[in-house]
């Protein structure tokens, strides 16, 4: 864990040199990694490119061996490891197995809660997991509906108790944290979700909606503005809210790696448009530090608003809210 350490400290040191003084200084690993454990869902989420069927992988899970190489790669230089991407996780038919192969890197999931049986609660407790994000968007079952497409508003709730309560009598140090995905149709039901959180002692955040289409914006977008990534114009259109932001921090401390081995940027590149290379080729140490991946970065932390995947960035805006 002190190489951990030392990597995400050399890795703020590189971004600092070539931010503030133009040096280019790229550390040997990024100290955290999103793995795309599933590329598929059981939901059809209406801004989700899963949800959609535009996801388009030649592998639907993640193979073991290439997880295990992954995971052998990172020891000891990552301190996070974002066990999912686009598709749901626990989907993986060797979810556990291939979980157990990040402990140490203190692995974190997103799920939008429909696997939390019995079976499933015991081994989540007694896994390396230090984290597990819960989509709970909705009070009522009419309301979740609005976005969780084909979801089951009572099997989530019923699994969130369940695990809370395997938590509780395993005395497990697993953190339960609901996630509510704000939008017009259902910020009315945020603080009746806040207090189940509460009554189960799970965590409670709310975040920001991401619209694939601009000119659908405006079915999402809640009354706050601060919580909308989206902004409408004196013309009526809506666009993405601009940020100030120089550069990009992400692009010196953390990577995503898909189902098939791809290395990409960011979680912005949905679409894969800025594949860095493929681990079944080449080492994630020679992919992050190749003359693409820099190149990559000059251009990001130039401008990055002549960047695609960072035109509609909330980088440096307020994702989370309480």
């Amino acid at each position: 864990m002190a190489h951990g350490y030392l990597n995400a400290s050399y890795s703020v040191f590189s971004y600092a040199a070539k931010r503030y003084g133009g040096i280019r200084a790229i550390p040997p690993l990024p100290p955290a990694i999103s793995v795309e454990l599933s590329s598929v869902c059981n939901l059809a989420c209406p801004e989700c490119v899963t949800g959609l069927g535009l996801t388009r992988r030649a592998n639907s899970f993640i193979g073991y061996d290439l997880a295990a190489e992954i995971a052998s790669q990172s020891g000891g230089r990552v301190l996070s490891a974002w066990l999912s991407f686009q598709g749901e996780p626990m989907m993986h038919p060797e979810f556990f197995r291939i979980m157990e192969l990040f402990a140490g890197m203190n692995p974190v999931i997103s799920t939008n809660g429909h696997f939390l049986n019995i079976e499933n609660c015991r081994r989540l407790a007694a896994s390396p997991l230090k984290k597990i994000i819960i989509s709970l968007d909705g009070a009522t079952p009419e309301v979740y509906t609005l976005y969780r497409k084909e979801g089951d508003h009572a099997v989530v709730m019923e699994g969130i108790r369940r695990l809370s309560g395997t938590i509780r009598e395993m005395k497990s140090k697993l953190k339960v944290v609901i996630q509510f995905l704000v939008h017009r149709g259902n910020e009315h039901e945020a603080e009746p979700v806040s207090s189940f959180a509460r009554s189960v002692g799970a965590g409670f955040r709310v975040k920001s909606m991401q619209v694939l289409d601009p000119a659908g914006a405006g079915k999402w977008a809640p009354s706050d503005p601060r919580k909308s990534r989206w902004v409408k114009g004196d013309d009526g259109a809506w666009r993405a809210a601009e940020s100030s932001a120089r550069g990009c921090f992400r692009m010196w401390t953390s990577v995503v790696i898909t189902a098939d081995g791809d290395v990409i940027p960011c979680c912005y590149d949905k679409e894969l448009r800025h594949v860095m290379g493929n681990l079944e080729r080449q080492t994630l140490s020679a992919i992050w530090r190749g003359e693409r991946y820099n190149s990559f970065r000059e251009k990001v932390m130039s401008n990055r608003r002549q960047v695609d995947i960072c035109s509609a960035c909330p980088e440096g805006r307020r994702l989370f809210f309480k």
